[in-house]
């Protein structure tokens, strides 16, 4: 059986005007993911990232100490799904983010307060009973992360590949895996770490399975606070 390495990507500029690129501990992030491939001796046929600048750079970062890959290919299929949408969805008055930043700003604890903001959205967007007020309702989020999952099995032809992706395609394919109810799996979802590896073993004949979630070794090795979750 190979190996499809699902890398989270590294901590992002939360609180910045561009969330998309990561933060100085998020660009150290990707380099440990990469001397951690290194040193299990990951030989991929092929690695795919994200069409989000947080993908690019961490695969740039781990690229810094693992070189034995094949062809780098981009799949927007395995982007994060739309937060501001699904933030706004529930909080109309978070439309504009300017407005959702303030009030973060205003907040005690910023990182607290945002984290029960979100998941209250996310419980709506997951739950399917407002599936139109979206522009990707869960089930079509879903359903795309699967679609290029499908596809990536077909390009790998039986090699290991290296996936460098978000929280939200992990936890579908992990949910998946193992048929959790939506709410279960986003109780996953919540512990994935900013470079934290997930591995799927994959057969000939299609079969996925979930080998390990959220590997952190690498990181806690290199000091707790490289254990980010945001």
């Amino acid at each position: 059986m190979a190996g499809i390495y699902l890398v989270r990507h590294g901590q992002a500029g939360f609180g910045k005007l561009n969330y998309d690129q990561l933060s100085d501990t998020g660009h150290l992030q990707g380099e440990l993911v990469g001397k951690s491939l290194a040193l299990r001796g990951i030989e991929a046929g092929m690695v795919v990232h994200g069409a989000m600048q947080r993908h690019r750079e961490t695969m740039q970062g781990a690229q810094k100490h693992w070189h034995t890959f094949g062809p780098v290919s981009e799949m927007a299929g395995f982007n994060e799904f739309d937060s501001d949408d699904v933030i706004a969805c529930a909080y109309p008055q978070f439309k504009n983010k300017a407005v959702l930043g303030a009030w973060i700003l205003a907040q005690p604890n910023k990182r607290k307060a945002f984290q029960e903001l979100f998941a209250n959205a996310v419980e709506r967007w997951t739950s399917g009973n407002h599936d139109s007020d979206y522009l990707e309702s869960w089930a079509a989020f879903t359903g795309r992360v699967t679609a290029a999952l499908e596809e990536l099995l077909t390009r790998a032809e039986g090699k290991h590949v290296v996936v460098f992706t978000s929280g939200g395609p992990i936890t579908a394919i992990a949910q998946q895996c193992l048929g959790l109810s939506h709410d279960k799996a986003f109780d996953m979802n919540w512990t994935l770490l900013n470079g934290g590896i997930t591995q799927l073993l994959y057969n000939s004949k299609g079969k996925v399975s979930l080998a390990s979630f959220n590997e952190q070794q690498h990181l806690a090795q290199a000091g707790k606070h490289f254990l980010t979750y945001r």
